[in-house]
């Protein structure tokens, strides 16, 4: 990145940080009323254009990485693909069982449920891979 274009990015950084510094002040000095929808209605269009910023450099960095290192690009797409299967392995092993009345009261349906589900054996699931890669080069390391 050019000098120029770091300082830019930079400056711009700092308006938005300032003006989420504004925004957000204001809101709490005021604080929240039945007469204050204004403010409130204010700092969440903020919040859902920072999110829309953050979603568009989410996406647009790892393109441009992509593009400027494509080898590098193929092994982090192999990654993505590692963790979609295993993703799609945890999926198959859920359940979409809402027996629980906590599930009536939050309204979560059978199938978010079972990705609920998922998640959760994907997690079990690489930490058991960690934990196994931490004991293999522990005693691979005390043979050497």
């Amino acid at each position: 990145m050019t000098y120029a274009l770091n300082k830019i990015i930079q400056i711009g950084l700092y308006a938005i940080l300032g003006l989420s510094l504004v925004f957000f002040a204001i809101f709490y000095i005021n604080g929240v009323s039945e007469t204050n929808t204004g403010m409130t209605d204010l700092v969440m269009y903020w919040a859902y254009i920072l999110l829309i910023i953050t979603v568009i450099l989410l996406l647009a960095f790892p393109i441009k990485y992509f593009i400027d290192n494509p080898k590098q690009g193929v092994k982090s797409l192999i990654a993505f693909a590692g963790f979609a299967v295993l993703y799609g392995i945890s999926y198959a092993f859920a359940s979409g069982s809402t027996d629980a009345t906590v599930y009536e009261i939050r309204g979560i349906t059978s199938g978010i449920s079972r990705m609920i589900g998922a998640g959760m054996i994907m997690t079990y699931i690489i930490g058991g891979l960690a934990l196994l890669g931490l004991v293999y080069f522990g005693i691979s390391k005390a043979f050497k």
